[in-house]
Parts: C-alpha cells; sequence; structure tokens
C-alpha cells in the first residue's frame, strides 16, 4: 500500500483553492494524497479513502461552505479522527468548523504560507525519512556484523614483556671480577643469546620472554668453563664464580 505525507480533505467546488497548497507541499517533497489524480475511479471510493488515510501522516481538512454539505469530507475527517491521525483544518472562507477541530485551525489565504505552518508539524518528507531509516538500518548492521566479528575472531592475547636478566662473575679465589668472560645462553646446544662481562664482571642478558630457569655457559681463556641451569627468580645480580686452570 502506498503511503503519503498528507491526506488533503477537500470538496471538488474548492479544487481551485487546495490545488496551489497541494504543489506546494510535493515541491517540498512531500507526497500528498489528493483524490482527482489518486484514486482509480473503479475502485470502491469509501474503502480506497480509508485505507489513504490509515497510510497518511496527517490529514488537512480544507474547509469551507462547500465541505460542510459533503458527506464524504465528514467521513474522511471522522476517520482520521478514529484513526488518531492528526487533523489540520485550513479555513478556505468563514464557515464554523465543528467544535472539535476549531483549535488547531489555519485561517491564512495563502497556500504558501499554510504549507510553511505544516512542515514543523511534518517534519522530514516520507523519502527523507525512508533514506535516514535505511542509512540507520546499514549501520546498525554493519555495527552488528563487526561485533560478530570480534566475537568470532578475540584479538590474540598482549605479548609479554620481555626479561632483563643480569649477573656478575669474579674470581673463586680472589673475589675480583673478571672481565671478557663469554656469556652464553643455551637452548640444548644452541646459543639462544650471547654477553660478555665488563670491567666489573657484569654481564647483561635480554630475552623476548622469562622462562622458569636459564642455562648459562661462561668461558674465558685461562680460566675453567662453567655451565649452570640458573632459576628465573635467582635475586640478581646473580653471582658465579670461576677458577683459574
Amino acid at each position: 500500500m502506498a503511503r503519503y505525507d498528507v491526506f488533503l480533505s477537500y470538496s471538488r467546488a474548492d479544487s481551485d483553492r487546495v490545488t496551489p497548497l497541494r504543489d506546494e507541499l510535493r515541491r517540498l517533497g512531500y507526497r500528498v494524497f489528493f483524490d482527482v489524480q489518486s484514486i482509480d475511479p473503479t475502485s470502491p471510493w469509501r474503502l480506497r479513502l480509508r485505507q489513504a488515510i490509515r497510510s497518511s501522516r496527517l490529514l488537512v481538512l480544507c474547509w469551507s461552505e462547500h465541505a460542510r454539505g459533503s458527506d464524504y469530507i465528514d467521513f474522511e475527517y471522522m476517520q482520521a479522527d478514529a484513526l488518531h491521525k492528526p487533523i489540520c483544518p485550513w479555513l478556505l472562507d468563514k464557515t464554523l468548523l465543528p467544535p472539535m477541530l476549531e483549535a488547531q485551525a489555519i485561517a491564512n489565504p495563502s497556500a504558501a504560507e499554510v504549507a510553511a505552518r505544516l512542515k514543523p508539524i511534518l517534519g522530514w518528507p516520507l523519502g527523507r525519512r525512508r533514506k535516514a531509516w535505511l542509512a540507520a538500518a546499514v549501520v546498525a548492521a554493519a555495527l552488528l556484523g563487526v561485533a560478530a566479528w570480534h566475537i568470532s575472531h578475540p584479538p590474540p592475547p598482549p605479548p609479554l614483556p620481555p626479561w632483563d636478566f643480569q649477573g656478575e662473575v669474579t674470581d673463586r679465589v680472589s673475589r675480583m671480577p673478571i672481565a671478557g668472560v663469554e656469556v652464553d645462553v643455551m637452548n640444548g646446544n644452541k646459543v639462544q643469546t650471547h654477553a660478555v662481562t665488563d670491567t666489573r664482571g657484569m654481564f647483561d642478558l635480554h630475552l623476548p620472554l622469562k622462562p622458569e630457569s636459564i642455562d648459562l655457559r661462561f668461558g674465558k681463556d685461562g680460566y675453567v668453563g662453567d655451565r649452570i641451569l640458573v632459576p628465573a627468580d635467582t635475586p640478581q645480580p646473580f653471582p658465579e664464580d670461576m677458577a683459574k686452570p
């Protein structure tokens, strides 16, 4: 069923007065039900009018001496009232309105002014509303899609921070620091990372992750090499003694 912004209820005798309002509303983008053009002459009129009123957002009652004597006009605005549709009477002459409609009447004779009065009541035309609804539906569907994707593809856990290990190598007899000692972190028989002690006998090792323990191999010409397994929770700097052969 077609949908309309405005249903124009008027007497055929007032067509010349009402047509400019129809044209102005359409110029503003509103869909207008205007029975000369909008009803198929072969269809049952009362049923067609009832359907058109039901599918309209607002009924404009073009009220005049001619309208007051029309059974169809009475039928149209009573149907709109029964369907809780807003009714805006437009006074084409000084004919008194039914009491229930008097407070809402527009008395301005200009169709352009009447359309301007109706515009805040109507808001966006149906076509624009549909585009806005469609855009909102597309955005909502996209957001739901993104949310569903994130639920089905959770991000990987954040990487663990790297781990630095510090130690000190001294002479087993004199307890003096030994510079130039090669310190290797072993992974089986492969060197994972490497360091050399400085003049203070200190070395720093950098590992991508903190292990449970580290396998250290020490070596320097003139000293007996050593290889030890150190728990990662060993207080630092870790002391290691080396002896001359």
